[in-house]
């Protein structure tokens, strides 16, 4: 039978659903696009779900068709990622894009140094740039001039035209990724600062080792002890420098600048499951990320369908030409705050290297929509933007980026990783290219598999603490970058599986920054799964999904598993005489940590899930509060990733963990009093939410996703913190859902098995589908929310690469003409 353009995977049909994975697909074997004949055309095919496939001849017809593709979907988008690149979100959002466009005016580029990386890459991805911009040009002409049916909806409400983008627009955006302040030396000498006037210099410094460790033994880690490539380093340990070194006095520091809230979150995972492990001996690979469109290029060089972002261009990740590549933000030591000393008479002097050094500055304006301009001053050292101002203490903070000077050879290193023909070509034209900090997963055809930790990584200076500010002055300069045979690697592991989530590379990668890991980490659960199981197959891969998406890692990273502390409550229950306790630890102990609602009635099954996700909070705040206030979850406000349950962990664990706790917080107490003093008042905080009911009825509704803040019920509760909101304007207008189940998930989900006789990447998208498009009437396009609800019961549609296959199963055809500039 015809191979069918769309395979939804359910629950149901499990037999059918095997066999359309697993059975060879009728003449899927891999060839080349024929062009003949045709070298300027570029032709899409677009399949029932508008996931568009270009193909081409050239890299540059190829890249043109993607411009002009993502275009089509998702123009509005790329306009909110074109504006946020240089500062400009708040022209059309109003005042809600302050911040994020105060840190972009920070980082941004001047166009004389991108267009000097633009000429220092390969003629031919300069070639790509310029046709993905070509390309995103013929479809905005195309808007224009035909506004009343192409103009999309968010355009008129924000009283703008699209405009033609330039090249500096979109080398300007490729630069701004990842965007954001990743670095929170600050936050971090906020709370020394707090623990040393309250306590002194000794213990002070002793109660910030046991909250922020350097490094935590029992940390999870993406390679495994043992397996990596790269030479041995020394673990990290603290040796903090005095918070005056170089003649700059860190102690006054109270106050920082607000972490915007709506920068992008970090919450890319991959699983690759190696043949050893897999029913069918080919590799499995499972990623979950951010929202983004799809597309599958084929054509110069290219065989590769995936994930993209709004306006990026070829895909971050997903199925190539021999192999399947998967992404993860990675959190190494990529980044550092230096604290400027001031000139006493002139601000914007700083003392480096023996001589005061004039910063560059300016002032900018930023025009609001709905509200008045306001002024913002920018400043530059040598190490890179001022982030924070203690002018009244002379000291200045600016903030030093490893990818710097790097930004746009990602963007090449990205391209190559799709397009590589070998794990060899993979590694060296792509990997080694990057320098955004990333951890790479790989599985090829031929059954290997392969993780890095890429991206341009600092050596520090011997003495600096990674996780503080470091003296500016010049002492402390970075001493050279990692090579890419000294950052972590692995190939093929013993254990026949990789598993990553943002995670620690090694044992000795440093913690306390970015890296906020411990014992409890989100890892948990795919690292059970792969490790304890075999004969794994698609659909074993896809339960894993619902399963690690229930898990609520990608939402709240204060969740885990009761496993952890079994031993501890365990022990408090048979020290408890309160039957409450008792009764209590034992729901607690019945919870798999999966916030499931297998019986569809709109509550949680389990209502040890209801005590343990309070005690979590709870307890805490009994076992640290009196001593450090709320800085057990203060010092990590604005962190994606977040220890206060691993510190948790390591406080009931006592010398029995890898960093055991130094300042006795318990102060003499038995351990079994203080947990069980922690689980009556978990007791006492949830009761009066279930009165007159038994405790084996203590189930919690489930948390809801809304698409629309005007359609909350107060019956179905949201997420409480959710740091990834989804407010569409399709709910708005009531053309797409308005609310759904919250799956704990991320947004875009890919799913393959590196098979060469019928390649395929199964997926779906979280924004609801491919193309975004809402026309001037308010109407939408018919893949607007075609997988909204796909996404929310963890089905996904099957993307077809072979090209009989992919013009077989077309449900819609054009042809383009691409005639690139002369030079």
């Amino acid at each position: 039978m015809r191979l069918a353009n769309c395979v939804t995977l359910s629950g149901k049909s499990t037999a059918l659903l095997a066999a359309l994975f697993l059975a060879p697909a009728v003449d899927a074997q891999r060839q080349p696009v024929n062009t003949d004949g045709a070298e300027q055309k570029v032709t899409i095919y677009r399949d029932a779900k508008g996931v568009p496939h270009v193909f081409a001849r050239t890299s540059a017809e190829i890249m043109f068709g993607a411009g002009y593709v993502e275009a089509q979907d998702r123009l509005a988008a790329m306009e909110l990622a074109r504006r946020g690149a240089t500062g400009r979100r708040a022209e059309v959002l109003g005042k809600t894009a302050i911040e994020s466009d105060k840190t972009a005016r920070d980082r941004q580029l001047s166009s004389a140094e991108l267009m000097r990386m633009y000429r220092a890459i390969p003629v031919e991805h300069q070639q790509m740039i310029q046709a993905f911009v070509d390309g995103v040009n013929r479809a905005i002409a195309e808007v224009n001039a035909d506004p009343e049916q192409k103009m999309p909806l968010e355009f008129i409400r924000w009283g703008i035209k699209p405009t033609p983008w330039s090249l500096i627009d979109y080398l300007a955006y490729i630069a701004s990724v990842p965007n954001g302040r990743d670095s929170y030396e600050l936050q971090n000498l906020q709370f020394l600062n707090a623990m040393t006037s309250r306590y002194g210099e000794k213990i002070g410094r002793q109660i910030f080792d046991d909250v922020v460790p350097i490094s935590d033994p029992d940390s999870p880690t993406a390679i495994p002890k043992g397996e990596d490539l790269a030479p041995p380093r020394p673990i990290p340990v603290a040796t903090p420098l005095p918070l005056q070194a170089g003649a700059v006095d860190l102690r006054s520091l109270r106050h920082i600048a607000t972490v915007p809230s709506e920068l992008p979150k970090e919450a890319s995972r991959c699983l690759v499951v190696g043949p050893k492990k897999s029913a069918s001996g080919h590799v499995l690979m499972m990623e979950a990320t951010a929202d983004g469109p799809e597309i599958h290029l084929n054509g110069g060089g290219f065989d590769s369908a995936g994930f993209s972002s709004s306006g990026w261009g070829p895909p971050f990740m997903g199925r190539g030409v021999q192999h399947g590549w998967l992404l993860t933000s990675g959190v190494a030591q990529a980044n550092t705050i230096f604290a400027e000393r001031l000139n006493p008479a002139n601000r914007y002097q700083y003392w480096f290297k023996g001589a005061w050094q004039t910063m560059e500055h300016r002032i900018e304006t930023i025009l609001v929509k709905g509200g008045e301009p306001i002024t913002y001053e920018v400043a530059r050292t040598i190490h890179g933007p001022v982030v924070n101002w203690d002018a009244e203490h002379g000291v200045a903070y600016s903030h030093r980026f490893g990818l710097r000077g790097k930004e746009l050879d990602s963007w090449v290193g990205i391209v190559e990783m799709a397009r590589a023909k070998s794990l060899s070509d993979f590694e060296t034209k792509g990997v080694d290219r990057v320098g955004w900090n990333l951890g790479i997963c790989y599985g090829g055809e031929d059954g290997q598999i392969a993780f890095w930790e890429a991206g341009n990584l600092p050596k520090l200076a011997p003495g600096a603490d990674p996780r503080l500010p470091t003296p500016g002055t010049g002492e402390y300069e970075w001493t050279g970058f990692l090579t890419p045979q000294e950052r972590p690697h692995m190939l093929n592991p013993r254990q026949g599986y990789i598993h990553s989530w943002n995670s620690k590379a090694t044992s000795w990668s440093m913690e306390g920054n970015d890296a906020r890991i411990g014992a409890t980490f989100r890892t948990w659960l795919g690292n059970q799964l792969a490790a304890s199981n075999n004969a794994i197959t698609l659909l074993d891969m896809r339960e894993f999904n619902r399963k690690i998406f229930n898990a609520m890692g990608a939402q709240d990273r204060t969740q885990t598993t009761p496993a952890f502390f079994v031993p501890y409550i365990r022990a408090a229950i048979a020290a408890s005489d309160d039957p409450e306790v008792k009764q209590a630890g034992e729901l607690m102990l019945s919870y798999n940590g999966l916030y499931e609602d297998l019986d569809a009635d709109h509550q949680y099954d389990n209502p040890g899930l209801t005590l343990f996700r309070a005690w979590l909070n709870v307890a805490p705040g009994i076992v640290f509060g009196k001593d450090i206030d709320n800085w057990w979850s203060k010092v990590d406000e604005g962190r994606y990733l977040r220890y206060q349950t691993s510190l948790l962990l390591r406080a009931f664990q006592g010398d029995k963990a890898g960093a055991p706790l130094v300042f006795d917080y318990f102060h003499g107490r038995d351990r079994n009093a203080v947990l069980i003093e922690t689980i009556k008042a978990t007791v006492g905080q949830v009761k009066p939410q279930f009165p007159g009911k038994p405790m084996t009825e203590w189930r919690m509704p489930v948390f809801w996703k809304y698409y629309d803040p005007a359609a909350k019920r107060a019956d179905r509760p949201e997420l409480p913190d959710d740091d990834n909101p989804s407010n569409r304007l399709s709910a708005i207008l009531r053309i797409g859902p308005t609310m759904a189940p919250h799956n704990g998930g991320e947004g875009w989900v890919g799913l393959m098995e590196l098979n060469p006789d019928h390649p395929a990447l199964y997926s779906v998208v979280d924004a609801g589908g491919q193309s975004l498009f809402v026309d001037p009437r308010g109407v939408g396009n018919p893949h607007l929310s075609d997988q909204t609800m796909m996404h929310e019961t963890n089905e996904l549609k099957k993307i077809v690469m072979n090209p009989d296959d992919v013009r077989a199963v077309a449900a819609s055809t054009q042809v383009l003409e691409y005639r690139p500039r002369a030079k």
